[in-house]
């Protein structure tokens, strides 16, 4: 069985006012449909919800799907202050 993975084309990149640059997947709803913030837990990345994606993607839906500080293409500090 394939997995299922984002497409890399609709990641971006900010960069927020402390000065980290996070990476997010980012998919605009289509024909009024919601936006859902997926949000992953430790440790994993955005691309673990891929599977939701992949379904609700098609029906319009949009996203938004931060890789949480230290994991994937987002700023790994390593001062803890």
């Amino acid at each position: 069985m394939a997995s299922i993975v984002l497409d890399s084309s609709k990641y971006k990149k900010t960069t927020v006012s402390r000065g980290f640059s996070y990476s997010y997947y980012y998919s605009p709803a289509q024909d009024g449909n919601l936006t859902i913030l997926f949000a992953h837990g430790f440790p994993s990345t955005a691309g673990d919800w891929a599977g939701f994606v992949s379904v609700l993607e098609p029906e319009g839906y949009g996203f938004i799907i931060p890789d949480m500080l230290g994991y994937a293409d987002t700023d790994k500090p390593t001062d803890p202050t």
